[in-house]
């Protein structure tokens, strides 16, 4: 089974996840054509899986562009008692034996009049978030005035591999993000090269090695190579994969166009980057 970030949720937003039974997914084309879907799933924690069978629109988005964007929500005929999740993640079929007779058995205890059929006809889907919002307006008394349309929606970040990124950024940031995979050893970046590219490490581990010695470790949620492109400087370190991973790396020219502008004006992003500075050495 493949290893999951360490994603901790609130126990409300848990418990909001294991009360609901059906899900919208956004999936896109490599050429960028948006589906949405609406399908049954059942969660273990933060991760969410769904069946499909291998052949629809669904399933080929997954499998050629796996970041997607999903929506859960539960409300009333008051807009102001809605509630919901909604995040961005990555979605995987499931290989393992083991995890689909696991999930498999989720899905019978959830929905107990219901059965996928022979699991060989159809495929399993693991959705391991990245980035998730709750929104709760049961207790925020918002009202609609004059002829606006719609409520105000009150959000909470629950959850985010971009913890100590401006939080204003995180959808266009999410939008300018690819995926990246590496095996045990490979060499993401090394010494002395160009400052091409971000990363932040969504399963895995890289390990960040300079020539004086000095080495450290950077696990789910960590990011790496944003002193180098904002000082217009070579790579300080090489950094090793030391298990297989799953990274999103963002373009060096994006990333100064998206993030660095938030320096001066986003206090925690210029902290980031002091202590970054500080820990180099620059």
């Amino acid at each position: 089974m493949t290893d999951q970030p360490a994603v901790e949720l609130p126990d409300h937003v848990l418990d909001f996840l294991s009360e609901q039974g059906t899900m919208t997914l956004a999936t896109a084309s490599p050429a960028g054509v948006p589906r949405a879907t609406t399908l049954l799933y059942v969660n273990d924690g933060p991760t969410l899986y769904f069946w499909s069978k291998p052949n629809t629109t669904t399933a080929k988005h997954i499998e050629r562009n796996p970041i997607v964007s999903f929506a859960i929500d539960s409300y009333t005929d008051d807009l102001r008692q809605t509630k919901g999740v909604q995040g961005m993640a990555e979605a995987r079929v499931i290989l393992s034996g083991e995890e689909i007779a696991r999930v498999a058995a989720l899905f019978g205890d959830k929905f107990p009049d219901l059965s996928p059929g022979a699991t060989m006809s159809i495929s399993f889907f693991r959705v391991a978030p990245t980035d998730i919002e709750f929104i709760d307006n049961t207790d925020s008394g918002s009202e609609t005035q004059g002829e606006t349309f719609g409520a105000e929606f009150h959000r909470q970040r629950a959850y985010s591999v971009f913890t100590d990124l401006p939080v204003e950024n995180i959808d266009t940031i999410g939008a300018a993000l690819q995926q990246m995979e590496v095996g045990e050893g490979d060499v993401v970046v090394r010494e002395g090269g160009p400052a091409d590219k971000f990363f932040i490490v969504v399963e895995g581990e890289l390990e960040v090695s300079r020539e004086e010695g000095a080495r450290e470790r950077v696990g789910p949620g960590g990011f790496y190579g944003e002193v180098s492109i904002l000082t217009d400087t070579p790579r300080v370190a090489t950094v090793t994969a030391t298990k297989p991973s799953k990274l999103l790396t963002m373009e060096r020219d994006t990333f100064k166009e998206l993030v660095a502008q938030a320096l001066g004006t986003t206090a925690e992003f210029e902290r980031v980057i002091q202590d970054r500075l500080a820990a180099s050495g620059r």
